[in-house]
């Protein structure tokens, strides 16, 4: 019966929902997004196209009853002929949105996602700690605690001349108090430097000059080296590190599915059922079928739980 349902189209309601909850996505286009004078071809259209890409990618994973870790990295993204040139991909016009296998590895997975990107900057440029904690909480299921009271926050503008946004960021978690969970997010989110703040690929940083700002400014710095010695560079790199550490991603990707099915918060009575679930995906290939069919088989999730 889960099967067949899944088949139906009103399942593309799962993907839809439990995709923008997981990545965070309702924000997108309302209380988060560019500046629109310095990034005018973000429009209404465009944030529904990337809203659908998000969707479309994880409904094909569920539907076609993909390998999840296939969210980490694919060869493949759902694109109109707007976001395909938004993204620089050749041979797509039309609106509606449609399935392109990508020949370039630094784009495919919801790290890479134009939505994902865009909601992890700020208005007028990227922010690599916003987007490393994002990989950190929202893959790896890692816990950051708020800032520290009274540290200085930086421009949310580009670096001026002869300093660039890496240069900043390594400058401001010299303080102690900001060092040690800077150093698990920050080199995260300098692999996708690359991508500009609406998730456009460039080569080069902008810097603001006496005259405007400057487009062909210093070159991306996309590497990073992580507390445990791990090193990369740029989003491909990344995200085979990230894949590296799958059971990390499963752990936290299945609890979130557990939560959404379940309606409520997790506690350890719940652990049983996680620990199979995992087992069972490890023994089936990691497809979406396997979580769907554990998750609806849970003593969990046949029972009502009620607290003592």
């Amino acid at each position: 019966q889960t099967a067949r349902l899944l088949k139906d189209p009103k399942s593309r309601g799962l993907a839809h929902n439990f995709s923008r909850q997981w990545l965070g996505l309702d924000a997108l286009g309302t209380t988060i997004k560019p500046d629109a004078e310095r990034f005018p071809e973000f429009d209404l259209e465009l944030t529904v196209a990337m809203q659908d890409e998000a969707d479309m990618v994880f409904d094909y994973v569920l539907r076609e009853d993909r390998s999840l870790l296939e969210l980490v990295d694919a060869d493949y993204t759902f694109v109109n002929q707007q976001l395909a040139r938004h993204y620089g991909i050749n041979g797509v016009s039309g609106g509606d949105m449609r399935r392109v296998e990508l020949a370039d590895h630094n784009r495919g997975g919801v790290l890479t996602l134009g939505s994902v990107l865009t909601i992890t900057s700020y208005p007028l440029r990227t922010s690599p700690v916003l987007r490393g904690r994002w990989v950190m909480e929202q893959l790896l299921g890692g816990k950051i605690p708020p800032p520290p009271p009274n540290v200085p926050q930086l421009s949310r503008d580009e670096a001026p001349p002869g300093q660039t946004l890496r240069q900043q960021i390594e400058q401001h978690r010299s303080d102690a108090a900001c060092a040690a969970c800077h150093v698990r997010m920050d080199p995260l989110g300098f692999g996708l430097e690359n991508f500009g703040p609406t998730g456009r690929w460039r080569s080069n940083y902008p810097e603001m000059t006496d005259t405007g700002l400057n487009p062909d400014g210093p070159p991306v710095d996309a590497s990073g080296a992580l507390p445990s010695g791990e090193k990369f560079a740029g989003p491909a790199e990344l995200k085979a590190l990230i894949l590296a550490r799958k059971d990390e991603f499963l752990r936290h990707f299945v609890r979130k599915m557990f939560g959404y099915a379940l309606g409520r918060e997790l506690n350890k009575a719940d652990d049983c059922a996680i620990a199979d679930t995992l087992k069972a995906l490890a023994d089936g290939g990691y497809r979406s079928s396997v979580l769907v069919g554990q998750v609806i088989g849970s003593y969990p999730f046949q029972h009502r739980y009620r607290e003592p």
